[in-house]
């Protein structure tokens, strides 16, 4: 991550924080990372659109639905020809926004959907494990063929069939007969 990443994301984040702003804008964060594509970045920072053009077109499009403080800050980022580093402002802010509120990011991958009983005991058991308030990303992979995979914290837990018929197999490969 560049320090212009860090640098605006901690503008921004301040500045939402101490507004009381901070989880409304993480959560138009979230929203926009998808709208906010390479194509769209692009057109933002094209020198051959003059400048006013391309900040109309991002008032046009997210004028009076996200905060005011969100609005400024792509304004400001495309003004400066920062708009590539859109996405990894948002990341950045994100993992502000979790570090300061204790909320640990967890990516869960399973072979079928759960249902939200089991994401919800899911996220309790995780939880209490860490002591941590959990945001859960899910994802559905049928190629663990059962059980579920945890990325957090720089480590995966894994308890797929998968891998345990990937830990039988080079048992059986590693025994005498």
């Amino acid at each position: 991550m560049n320090d212009i990443v860090r640098e605006y994301a901690a503008g921004l984040y301040a500045l939402a924080e101490e507004d009381g702003a901070g989880e409304r804008i993480l959560a138009e964060t979230k929203t926009l990372t998808p709208l906010i594509t390479r194509d769209y970045r692009r057109l933002l920072s094209d020198p051959a659109v003059p400048k006013a053009d391309r900040l109309r077109m991002v008032e046009e499009a997210f004028g009076g639905r996200v905060h005011p403080y969100l609005l400024n800050f792509i304004r400001l980022m495309t003004e400066r020809g920062l708009a590539a580093e859109i996405p990894g402002c948002f990341r950045e802010y994100g993992r502000l926004w979790r570090e300061a509120n204790n909320v640990l990011q967890v990516r869960a991958e399973s072979a079928s959907a759960l249902t939200p009983e089991q994401r919800e005991r899911l996220e309790e058991r995780l939880s209490a494990r860490t002591g941590q308030r959990v945001e859960v990303e899910y994802a559905v992979n049928p190629a663990l063929l059962g059980g579920m995979r945890l990325f957090y914290d720089n480590r995966q837990l894994d308890d797929t069939i998968r891998r345990r018929l990937t830990d039988i197999a080079e048992k059986l490969s590693g025994a005498q007969v």
